[in-house]
């Protein structure tokens, strides 16, 4: 086991819990920030900001891929390589409404899309070969939210936020 693997306890913070490194993955401050300030103009008196996370929405077919990167090599004659990945967004939790911010390369877009909490269910987090994902509907569309290896902590908070569980999601593997 590396030291890199395990948080150190110092005595001033006993009372918080040991955290593995994947459980403290964040979003940086200065863009939990500006998706506090594209969102807040939209809330209502009431509404309070609960959660500031990352994710990705949709899936990509292997079917796609697999064109995608043919069309690519021959097109380059096998210098470039391709990879295709569901759209990245920001998601804003409030008290009342899940919130859909968009991602255009780290920068924060403008709001894609809101919805009351009351239309959203979702199902446990699930664990991939590379990545964790979870089905989420939404006012009865059917979403796929998912996240790499390396954001596990993000989409646990997430995971548990949407479910409302009061203990950390179980991972089906």
């Amino acid at each position: 086991m590396a030291v890199d693997d395990l948080a150190v306890v110092t005595p001033h913070c006993q009372n918080q819990p040991v955290l593995h490194r994947h459980e403290k993955d964040e979003m940086n401050q200065k863009t939990t920030s500006r998706c506090t300030q594209v969102v807040t103009p939209a809330l209502s008196q009431d509404e309070q900001i609960e959660m500031v996370e990352a994710v990705q929405i949709g899936k990509v077919s292997v079917k796609k891929q697999a064109a995608t990167a043919a069309a690519v090599s021959i097109a380059t004659a096998g210098t470039v390589m391709v990879a295709l990945k569901p759209r990245p967004f920001y998601v804003i939790l409030t008290n009342q409404r899940l919130i859909l911010v968009g991602n255009n390369r780290g920068r924060v877009g403008n709001i894609a899309a809101a919805a009351p909490r009351s239309v959203i269910s979702a199902e446990p987090l699930r664990a991939h070969f590379l990545t964790l994902s979870m089905n989420v509907t939404i006012d009865g569309t059917p979403q796929r939210f998912s996240w790499g290896r390396i954001q596990g902590g993000m989409a646990r908070r997430v995971a548990t936020a949407l479910t409302e569980s009061s203990s950390v999601p179980r991972v089906a593997e």
